[in-house]
């Protein structure tokens, strides 16, 4: 559905997840099926912004032309680069929420 929300539990003997809705008000039950985990990198942008796999990262120097954030091959990379040389950079959305973003490189 485009929406990125805080899981609460993970049940994987029944295959579902419970998550928050967007205003951290009211629980949901998703089947892991129709859903996609992502996960916390360890690493806070310039901003102090927690980094999540899936985030859009914009470079200030280079501004119009984002990365976005992907776990391969056992690490995070943001682009070419591994995530931590772009910590000088900025989270501007995800791609999920904010896929236009990555249109535009």
């Amino acid at each position: 559905e485009g929406r990125l929300l805080n899981v609460n539990l993970i049940d994987f003997d029944d295959e579902y997840v419970r998550v928050w809705d967007e205003y951290g008000e009211n629980e949901e039950e998703w089947f892991l099926n129709d859903c996609e985990l992502t996960q916390y990198t360890g690493l806070k942008d310039v901003n102090g912004v927690e980094i999540y796999e899936g985030d859009i990262l914009q470079d200030p120097d280079d501004e119009g032309f984002c990365y976005e954030v992907e776990y391969d091959y056992g690490r995070f990379s943001c682009g070419d680069n591994a995530l931590i040389d772009c910590l000088g950079c900025n989270v501007v959305g995800n791609r999920f929420e904010n896929s236009e973003l990555l249109e535009a490189d």
